[in-house]
C-alpha cells in the first residue's frame, strides 16, 4: 500500500493551518450530536461502560478539551491503573496499566494496532504521537488481559482511539494554544490543529485534520550542557473517505502521515557536549469493508502501519542505527446476534518487519496468523457471560493460545459486579528472537536468542459499581502472574584497559506477581460542581529475588474537582499523587502535582480556556537525581478553540 512522503504531506501544514482557520470562520454553526458513554474496545460490539465484560475508562473529546492534551499520554494521565515509567533519556516516559509497562499495552487506532518502538528502539517513548489529538473523538482503555480478540502486546490492556467521524452535515474545530514556563528556561510551546468532516452528496462522506506543535527543550538547572527534558517539533495530517456501497455495505479509506523532530543536549562518554536529534516518521494507511445484513455484522480491512527512526548528533559524535518497523495487516470478523447471544469471530494475518543494521542483510520480518471466537450469552435477565479464545501462530516461537471468560451481574438498578479470568502474551521483538541480531553501537553487545518465549500474563479481577443519584462508588481488586518476562543475561565481560565490554543475551528468566486494588467516586455534588477521584494501590514482587518491582509507585491517586459557574465559565482543580517507589535500587519520594484552569464559552463557535499546570513548580530532579523521568515545570497555557 504505498502513501506520501511525509515531508511532501507535511510542508504546508501551517499554511494549511491559517487557511482553513479562516474558512471555516465562514461555516454555518452546527452542534455535533454527544455520543453515548459506550465502549466497543472489549467484545467488538457496543457495550454500556458500566456493564461492558472488562474493565473500562472512556475519555471523551470534551475531557481531551480540558485537560488541554498535546499528546496520547496527556491524554490518559489519571486514569484508574495507570502508573509512569522512566525512559531515562529526555525526560522521557511510557504509561503503565496496572504495573505492566508500556510495552505490555496495546495501542490501536480504530482498532489497527500501531508499530510499537518502546520495546524495540531503546529509551523511546515513540508511541503516543500517532494520531493528533483533534482527531480522536474518545479514548476507549480496557485494563486486564486482552490477546483473545488482540493477541500480542495486550497484558496490561489496550488503548484503542476512536477517530473522529462524519455526521449528517459538516463539522469542523480549529484550535491554537501557547504555552509558557514560567520558572526557568526553555520549555515554551505552541500547538495548531485543524479537522473537518461532512457529507459530498448522498454516497459519500470525507474528513481531514493537519496539526503542528513545537515545544522547546528544558536545561538541567544544575547541569545546562544537559537537557531535563528534550525538545519536539511535529507536523502530522490525515485523510479519510467513506463510501455508501448500498444501505448494509460501506467502503472505508484513510491515510495519515506524521513527522517529528526530538532534540536534546547531552555529553559522551568522551566528555564531548553535543546535540542529539532524532527524526521519526509515521504513517497508517488502509482500506475497510463493513457490512450489516439482518442479524450479522461483519468487517474486513487491510492496513499498513510504519514508524521509521534516525539519528544525527553534532561535533562528530557517532550516531545510532536508522530503524524501521512495519506491520502489513489482512483481519476481518463477523457476530450474528442470536436469541440470546452474540457470536463473533475472526482472524488476523500480520506480517512484522524491521529493519536494522545489526540483523544479517540488515533486516527480519515474522509472520503472525490467529483465529479467534467469542460468545457472549444472556444467562438470564441480569446475567451475561462472554467467554472466548484466541490461537496465534507465529512462525518463529511457535504457537500460544489465550482463553478469557468474564462474567457480569446487574445485581440491582444500582449494583453492577462483575469479574473474570483472562490470559495474555507478548510475542519476542524480531531484536530479541533473531539468532543472527547483534547490537554493538554502545558500550555492550546484545544478542538475540532464537530460543526465547513469549511473556504471558493470568489475571483476575472483580469488581463491583454502585450508582444512585449523584453519586458513583466503583473498586476493582486484581491478581495478576506474568511469566518468562524477557530480558537479558551476562554471558562474557572482556576488559581492555580502563573499559569493559559485556556481552548479554536476551532470555526469559523473571516471573512476578502484582495486585492491586482500584477504587474511586464520581459525586455531583450539585448540577454545577463535580468531583471525580481515582486511587491504585499497586504491590508487586519479583519472585526471583523476593523484592518489589521497580519503578511502580505503591499508590497513586487522581482527583479533579469542575465547577460550571455560568454564563459560559466553567473552572476545573486537579492533582496528581505518585507514591513512593524504587528505581535503581534507590528509594524515590513520592510527588504531587497540582493544575487549575478556567474556560469560557464565547458563543456557539468559540471557547477560551486558561490556566496552569504543576503549581507548586515540583522538580524531580531536586527530589531525587534517581528519577529517571521528568515533569515539566510550572507553565501557563491558553488555547481558543472554534467549533462548527
Amino acid at each position: 500500500m504505498l502513501c506520501p512522503h511525509p515531508r511532501f504531506a507535511l510542508r504546508t501544514i501551517p499554511l494549511a493551518l491559517f487557511s482553513a482557520f479562516a474558512i471555516f470562520t465562514t461555516f454555518a454553526e452546527a452542534d455535533e450530536i454527544a455520543l453515548k458513554d459506550t465502549v466497543v474496545t472489549a467484545t467488538l460490539s457496543e457495550h454500556d461502560t458500566r456493564t461492558a465484560p472488562a474493565s473500562a475508562t472512556v475519555i471523551t473529546r470534551e475531557e481531551l478539551e480540558k485537560r488541554n492534551a498535546s499528546d496520547l499520554l496527556d491524554a490518559v494521565r489519571g486514569t484508574p491503573g495507570m502508573t509512569l515509567s522512566p525512559r531515562q533519556v529526555g525526560g522521557r516516559k511510557t504509561l503503565a496499566l496496572r504495573g505492566l509497562e508500556g510495552k505490555h499495552t496495546l495501542t490501536l487506532i480504530d482498532g489497527r494496532r500501531i508499530s510499537p518502538s518502546d520495546d524495540v528502539v531503546g529509551h523511546s517513548d515513540y508511541q503516543y504521537s500517532w494520531l493528533p489529538v483533534s482527531a480522536i473523538e474518545r479514548v476507549e482503555i480496557i485494563r486486564g488481559p486482552m490477546s483473545t480478540l488482540y493477541g500480542s502486546e495486550a497484558l496490561g490492556g489496550v488503548i484503542n482511539l476512536i477517530t473522529r467521524q462524519p455526521k449528517d452535515k459538516w463539522i469542523g474545530s480549529a484550535m491554537l494554544s501557547g504555552s509558557s514556563l514560567i520558572d526557568g528556561d526553555g520549555g515554551n510551546g505552541q500547538q495548531g490543529s485543524i479537522f473537518a468532516a461532512g457529507p459530498l452528496g448522498d454516497r459519500i462522506a470525507l474528513r481531514v485534520n493537519v496539526e503542528t506543535t513545537d515545544r522547546a527543550a528544558v536545561p538541567q538547572k544544575a547541569a545546562p550542557q544537559y537537557s531535563e527534558i528534550e525538545g519536539r517539533k511535529s507536523r502530522s495530517g490525515g485523510l479519510g473517505g467513506t463510501l455508501k456501497l448500498s444501505e448494509t455495505q460501506s467502503l472505508d479509506v484513510q491515510w495519515s502521515s506524521g513527522e517529528e523532530e526530538r532534540n536534546y543536549n547531552d555529553v559522551s562518554n568522551a566528555g564531548i557536549a553535543y546535540e542529539n536529534r532524532y527524526n521519526i516518521e509515521r504513517s497508517q494507511a488502509s482500506v475497510a469493508w463493513k457490512g450489516e445484513f439482518g442479524s450479522w455484522r461483519s468487517q474486513v480491512r487491510a492496513y499498513q502501519s510504519e514508524i521509521d527512526i534516525t539519528n544525527k548528533r553534532t561535533n562528530g559524535v557517532s550516531i545510532t542505527r536508522p530503524q524501521n518497523l512495519s506491520d502489513q495487516v489482512v483481519d476481518g470478523f463477523a457476530a450474528i446476534k442470536l436469541a440470546n447471544q452474540v457470536l463473533t469471530f475472526g482472524g488476523e494475518h500480520r506480517i512484522e518487519t524491521l529493519k536494522n543494521s545489526g540483523l544479517i542483510g540488515g533486516e527480519d520480518d515474522a509472520k503472525h496468523q490467529a483465529l479467534f471466537v467469542q460468545d457472549e450469552i444472556t444467562l438470564s435477565n441480569n446475567l451475561i457471560l462472554t467467554a472466548g479464545v484466541r490461537g496465534d501462530k507465529h512462525e518463529i516461537f511457535g504457537f500460544e493460545a489465550s482463553p478469557r471468560a468474564y462474567l457480569v451481574w446487574e445485581a440491582t438498578p444500582e449494583l453492577i459486579i462483575k469479574g473474570g479470568y483472562g490470559h495474555a502474551f507478548k510475542a519476542p521483538t524480531l531484536k530479541q528472537i533473531s539468532p543472527s541480531y547483534i547490537g554493538a553501537e554502545g558500550p555492550h553487545t546484545f544478542l538475540g536468542n532464537a530460543e526465547t518465549r513469549p511473556e504471558s500474563a493470568d489475571s483476575f479481577e472483580i469488581s463491583a459499581d454502585w450508582k444512585r443519584g449523584p453519586l458513583n462508588l466503583r473498586a476493582t481488586a486484581f491478581h495478576t502472574k506474568v511469566d518468562d518476562l524477557i530480558t537479558y543475561r551476562l554471558i562474557k565481560s572482556v576488559t581492555v584497559g580502563k573499559l569493559t565490554r559485556r556481552t548479554y543475551l536476551y532470555d526469559n528468566i523473571d516471573q512476578a506477581t502484582l495486585n492491586g486494588l482500584e477504587t474511586g467516586f464520581t459525586w455531583a455534588i450539585n448540577p454545577n460542581l463535580n468531583w471525580n477521584t481515582n486511587l491504585t494501590f499497586l504491590h508487586t514482587k519479583n519472585e526471583a529475588t523476593g523484592k518489589e518491582l521497580e519503578d511502580r509507585p505503591g499508590i497513586t491517586i487522581a482527583s479533579q474537582l469542575d465547577w460550571t459557574i455560568g454564563h459560559g465559565w466553567n473552572a476545573r482543580g486537579a492533582a496528581e499523587y505518585y507514591g513512593t517507589q524504587t528505581s535503581a535500587g534507590e528509594h524515590l519520594p513520592a510527588y504531587a502535582l497540582l493544575n487549575a484552569s478556567i474556560g469560557k464559552r464565547l458563543d456557539k463557535t468559540f471557547s477560551l480556556r486558561a490556566g496552569i499546570n504543576n503549581l507548586t513548580d515540583v522538580r524531580l530532579a531536586d527530589k531525587s537525581p534517581n528519577f529517571g523521568y521528568a515533569e515539566l515545570g510550572r507553565n501557563a497555557f491558553v488555547t481558543v478553540r472554534a467549533d462548527f
